[in-house]
């Protein structure tokens, strides 16, 4: 793995040192934590030894001190980490080139809101990848523009992949990437017709996107609650969005509230799972997903925050107490409305395409 000059110049550099013989394995993140080894998670995992060699065990890596980290995260904020406070008490800080240091300590709150975080005890890089064909099966499958949600678990590829759409995508389509977090920053080269609003909290620039620069296509990374009505707020504005969510199966999306409903609205024609680096799921169907009103899930129940518990479960697979058809979650559609709302969509497609 080759560093670039800032990574190299931000961390320590014994560590910088052994990275950078260690190039020729490919790098997704590097955990540095006080008093610990350095361990590196890539094509091939372990620990990273002085001499450039990944070892099977923790016994002779290299061990980074809280000083180090403290010396690390101050260079990795252009020396001033006052300026960065706000992106290190949501735990992180964006890097150059689209990576992310993930930055843990002690927290300094009041009213349940991070004011300060001091006393670093674990400092995470993240490299993004840059792999244009990782899209190329969704767009076998998808004619954009199209809403898509990508859901996955941490490191299962999802920013890999929005990045390889903006890249295909940007070509003649108007893109707004909505980049929060720095992770999409810089496009890939030759996105030239994709607008980056960078830093902008997504709600807002879902709104500032479709009033001022008319995308045909949102992109953004790593949804949460606080988007979910910006989000049905651009559904009825006539711009579909591509975005990537938390989630470890289809049925965590179903259980939990703000997807749930989501779903329902028919915000998103398509849902992808990924199941690990590399590994794609089937293309569902949002329209039908939404409609099943979670019929052949295990019936939830909803706490406070949105999270849900689980019910009885038939041992056949359906959901104990429930009546009704089953739902196929990649077929046909179960809900005439959501079905009427593809179909007048298709229909505009068609005669857009026979130029009527």
């Amino acid at each position: 793995m080759q560093l670039d000059s800032f990574i190299r110049n931000c961390l320590p550099a014994s560590v910088a040192l052994a990275a950078e013989r260690a190039e020729k394995r490919t790098l997704y993140e590097l955990r540095l934590r006080a008093d610990q080894p350095v361990q590196w998670i890539g094509s091939e995992s372990g620990w990273l030894g002085g001499n450039g060699r990944l070892l099977p065990t923790p016994e002779g890596a290299l061990i980074t001190t809280r000083a180090m980290l403290e010396e690390t995260l101050f260079r990795a904020t252009g020396r001033s980490m006052q300026s960065a406070m706000a992106g290190i008490c949501k735990g992180y800080v964006a890097l150059p080139g689209g990576g992310r240091l993930g930055v843990v300590g002690t927290a300094s709150t009041d009213d349940g809101q991070v004011l300060a975080v001091h006393t670093i005890s674990a400092l995470c890089f993240r490299f993004p990848g840059h792999i244009p064909e990782a899209a190329d099966r969704i767009l076998e499958q998808m004619t954009f523009p199209a809403s898509l949600l990508i859901a996955g678990p941490p490191m299962s590829g999802k920013t890999t992949i929005l990045r390889a759409l903006i890249g295909r995508l940007a070509h003649g389509m108007r893109l707004a990437v909505l980049d929060e977090r720095g992770e999409l920053t810089p496009l890939p080269e030759g996105a030239v017709t994709a607008d980056l609003l960078t830093g902008y909290p997504k709600a807002a620039a879902m709104t500032l996107a479709v009033r001022s620069l008319s995308p045909e296509l949102m992109v953004c990374d790593e949804l949460s609650p606080q988007e979910a009505d910006a989000v049905s707020a651009s559904l009825y504005s006539g711009v579909p969005l591509v975005a990537t969510v938390h989630a470890g199966s289809i049925a965590e999306l179903l259980r939990r509230k703000w997807t749930a409903r989501l779903l329902r609205e028919g915000a998103f024609e398509k849902v992808v799972l990924l199941t690990g680096r590399g590994r794609m799921g089937a293309l569902l169907d949002g329209y039908t997903l939404g409609a099943s009103g979670g019929r052949y899930l295990p019936d939830p129940v909803w706490s406070g925050d949105g999270a849900a518990g689980v019910g009885k479960t038939d041992p056949k697979g359906g959901t104990a107490g429930r009546d009704g058809p089953a739902v196929c979650t990649a077929g046909g559609i179960a809900c005439p409305a959501f079905a009427d709302r593809r179909n007048h969509r298709d229909a505009d497609r068609r005669r857009a395409s026979a130029g009527g």
